[in-house]
Order: structure tokens, then C-alpha cells, then sequence
């Protein structure tokens, strides 16, 4: 349910900006979350105690706390029975505040959105809600990306000046930012890019006691990457080269993305050999971008001319990669049972783990509304590609956590027929009593995408969450884990 996805999102902001200090200076809303995700029954038994000591009060604060909280305990026929009454209890507070903005996320076009936007501040005025103008910010910081979607630059600086957290300011610009440079509005940008690297500074050196401090002085580096981009796309070259060491400062020394954007920035300025170290640095742990590897092979070429063949050399590259990839994931491998489960695909065909036995299996826990996890497909394409011809081997995509009104196996079945791809998509439904995805959660899964390797036998070999980015390389450590479950 939409709702629940806003308080979700309100519990992460508490736990990142801070709340009331409780137990050893941990903030309530994480010794809550600790509780509620702990595996020891007294712990659990603990927090339930609070959060009905919570419903004992007139205070909604108290009752979406105690919501919150049941429903991250898995408790959800409790979590359903509480949010039933705060819907009559408190009319017009902060649970109908959070359901109604849904209609800002929910209209088409910027016009469209912002008199949303409008009507919604209108009817639950700020004021009225001391203490939690994040909210807002999100709502007309879509209003804003949507504008600099449509090319709407006064539109979108406008809304993006709207911001009053000042420790989400710097995301808040950022995001506008990143959407207006995408549509060639570069100087609009800087500017935006520029307000949220002083903004991050400030949190990190003179504010740094302000609620929020760590959560905004942590987008520094990102921010100064992004203003260095824009500085390189405006050939600036000099200045780019400034931020893109500040960046590299603030970070891993072998992060991607700036070392990626500090190759090119000193290819443009005709340092050759620095720029190849930086873009081979890159290329060796297969996340550049097309355009870095076309930069990798120009600049080999050049500083190896009558040399071995670049073909050559990235096929031995490519080989050391694999031999470290495979002596990682050798400490990695895991070796526990697969829960048992029973399933239906999208085209109403039955799948269940008994017939999976004696062949590897990949499953790809996933859903419509998950970005990261949309970002891995066509990675999973390239491997469903190169095990076709294996009948060892089976790759199973499993919706799950489906949200909204809508049918979600036929959301799921349009969107990989829409976008063409091969995957054969399990529907892991919410049951009709529990309200719960039973399979996601006999897998002990937090978050998508989260992806398991199965061996012959059943049993887990390797757990991916997540998705980072780099096709190329999410193939190389898949097929590595696959490989190394075939011969377990």
C-alpha cells in the first residue's frame, strides 16, 4: 500500500536526521528498527510492549509509531487493526496527510503535479505539522524533477528552491540538477550543483552538530563529482580537474565514477598517460561506460604503437579478472538450505523447487517499482543469453511485494514483454490472509534486488543484494558464482 510506503520512507528519514535520544544515545527510531529486525524473541517481545504502551495515548505521533513498527515486525493483522483506527481517529492528521500526497506521485505532467502539490499543502498546511516539513520537500521536490523533465527551467528552479530541511537541501538540488543537465540545461545546473556543495561543506566542517550533519555532508563528493561534470561538458577543463580531485578525495581512491570522469577530463587536456592509468584502473573492474572504453582502447593505442594488440591485451585483462573475481568469491560461498516453495509464473505454468533439483538455479527476487532491480535486467539478459544453450542451469525472476490497486502478474507480465525480455517470472503474491509474501520472506530477504545461486543439491551457495551499476561486470561475478555452484 501506497500509506505504508510513506511511512516507510518517514521511519528512514527519522533514523537519518535524528530523533529523541533513548537507550545508550541511540535515537528511538533505531533502537525501535533494532528491535523489530532482531532475531531473538525477547527483543521482539520487548518492542511490542512499547509500541501497545504507544496506543494506550491520545497522540497520533504515538499510534503511526506503533503502525510502523508492527508492520516491520511482520505483525501485519496487529498493524492492519491499528491503521484501521488511526483512519477515524485522527481525520485529517498526519496519516491522511501521508496518504494524500500520494496524488502529487500519482499525476501526469509537471502542471498536473504541481496543482496537486498545491491543493494538498492547501488542505494540510505546514504549520499545522511542526517538526516534519520533509514530507514537502519530497512532494515539491517531484514537482520540480518533473519540470526539468519538460524543459521548464523557472519552473524547476522554483520548486527546487522550495526545500526547508536544510540537511536534504543538497539532495534536493542535486536531483534537479542532474535532471536538468540531462536535458542540456548545463549553466541551470551548476548553479544547483554549486548550492548543494557549499550546503554539504557547511555540514561538514561548521554544522556539524546539526541534526542531519553526517546524512548531508556525506553528498560532498557526489555533488563535487556532478559540478565536475558539468564543468568537463563546458570544457573548463582546469576547474573540472579541481573538483574531480576533491571528489576523489572524499571517497575510495578507486571509485568508478570519478575515476571514469577523471580519465576523461585529463584526456581532454592532452595528458595521455595519466588518463589511460585512470581509465585502465576503471576498465579492470568492468564498470566504464561505453564511452571510457572507447577512450581506454584510443589512448592504449597511442601510448603502445607498435606494441601487442589492444584486442590482446583486454582478453588478458579480462582473464585476470576472472581469476580474481572467481578467488573472492571462493571466501564468499555460502552453503545452507533453500526454503521450499511453490509457485505460479506469469502464464499460470507451476514451478516448485522439487523439480529444480539437480540443476543450478538463479533466482532474482523483484518487483515493477524497483528501480535498482529494473537496472540489472538487461546484466541478466546478457547472462540468461550465455546459459541458454545449458539445460543445467535456470534462471527464475520472482515478483514479489507488489504494490497499488493493479493486477501485479499482469504488471509484471506487460513490463517484460514490453521490454523484450527472455525471463521466465514467478509471482510471489500476497496472501489473501496474512498480507504477507510468504516466499520473500522465507528467504529472510530486507530489500530488492536481492538475487540467490542454488546448487544441484538446493542448497544456497551465494546471495547478491543489490545493484551497482556495470553490466559487463555483474555477468563476469553471476557466471563466476555459477560456475563455482555447478562444480559444488
Amino acid at each position: 500500500m501506497k500509506e505504508k510506503i510513506i511511512i516507510q520512507t518517514l521511519a528512514l528519514t527519522a533514523i537519518l536526521f535524528g530523533a529523541h535520544a533513548q537507550q545508550a544515545g541511540d535515537t528511538t527510531a533505531r533502537f525501535y528498527y533494532r528491535l523489530a529486525t532482531s532475531k531473538a524473541a525477547a527483543d521482539r517481545e520487548l518492542l511490542s510492549g512499547k509500541l501497545y504502551g504507544l496506543l494506550q495515548t491520545d497522540n497520533e505521533k504515538d499510534w503511526m509509531m506503533a503502525w510502523q513498527y508492527f508492520y516491520t515486525m511482520k505483525k501485519n493483522a496487529v498493524a492492519d487493526s491499528v491503521e484501521g483506527v488511526i483512519k477515524t481517529k485522527f481525520p485529517g492528521g498526519e496519516y491522511w496527510r501521508g496518504k494524500e500526497v500520494t496524488a502529487v506521485y500519482d499525476a501526469k505532467g509537471a502542471a498536473a503535479k504541481e496543482a496537486a502539490y498545491l491543493a494538498w499543502k492547501s488542505k494540510y498546511p505546514p504549520a499545522r505539522f511542526p517538526g516534519s516539513t520533509i514530507l514537502y520537500d519530497y512532494a515539491s521536490n517531484d514537482v520540480a524533477r518533473t519540470y526539468a523533465e519538460e524543459k521548464n527551467v523557472q519552473k524547476a528552479l522554483l520548486y527546487a528552491d522550495m526545500v526547508t530541511t536544510p540537511a536534504w537541501k543538497g539532495e534536493g538540488w542535486a536531483g534537479v540538477g542532474m535532471e536538468l543537465e540531462k536535458n542540456g540545461f548545463i549553466d541551470a545546473a551548476m548553479g544547483l550543483y554549486k548550492k548543494a556543495m557549499e550546503n554539504a561543506y557547511a555540514f561538514k566542517t561548521s554544522r556539524k552538530t546539526e541534526e542531519g550533519a553526517d546524512f548531508a555532508a556525506h553528498g560532498y563528493r557526489g555533488y563535487c563529482n556532478y559540478y565536475a561534470s558539468g564543468l568537463f561538458k563546458q570544457k573548463k577543463y582546469d576547474s573540472a580537474l579541481v573538483y574531480i580531485r576533491k571528489a576523489l578525495a572524499e571517497g575510495k581512491p578507486d571509485d568508478p565514477s570519478v575515476n571514469g570522469r577523471y580519465a576523461k577530463i585529463l584526456a581532454a587536456m592532452g595528458r595521455d598517460k595519466e588518463a589511460y592509468a585512470k581509465a585502465d584502473s576503471v576498465v579492470r573492474t568492468g564498470l566504464a561506460d561505453n564511452e571510457l572504453k572507447s577512450l581506454h582502447r584510443d589512448l592504449y593505442t597511442r601510448l603502445h604503437p607498435g606494441g601487442k594488440g589492444y584486442d590482446a591485451y583486454l582478453a588478458g585483462m579480462q582473464r585476470e579478472i576472472t581469476r580474481n573475481v572467481i578467488a573472492n568469491l571462493k571466501n564468499t560461498m555460502m552453503n545452507q538450505p533453500s526454503p521450499a516453495f511453490v509457485l505460479k509464473d506469469v502464464n499460470g505454468n507451476t514451478v516448485s523447487t522439487e523439480e529444480l533439483k539437480g540443476k543450478t538455479v538463479v533466482l532474482d527476487f523483484w518487483a515493477t517499482w524497483c528501480g535498482p532491480c529494473k537496472r540489472s535486467f538487461p546484466a541478466m539478459q546478457m547472462a540468461v543469453n550465455k546459459y541458454k544453450d545449458d539445460p543445467s542451469v535456470r534462471f527464475l525472476f520472482i515478483h514479489t511485494w507488489e504494490k497499488g490497486e493493479d493486477d501485479p502478474t499482469a504488471a509484471a507480465k506487460k513490463y517484460i514483454e514490453d521490454n523484450h525480455f527472455s525471463f521466465q517470472v514467478l509471482m510471489d503474491l500476497k496472501d489473501a490472509e496474512t498480507k504477507s509474501n510468504k516466499v520473500v520472506e522465507a528467504f529472510g530477504i530486507q530489500g530488492i534486488p536481492t538475487k540467490f545461486v542454488l546448487d544441484k543439491n538446493g542448497r544456497i551457495r551465494f546471495r547478491i543484494t543489490g545493484f551497482s551499476g556495470g553490466d559487463e561486470a555483474a555477468v563476469e561475478e553471476l557466471s563466476a558464482m555459477i560456475e563455482l555452484a555447478k562444480g559444488s
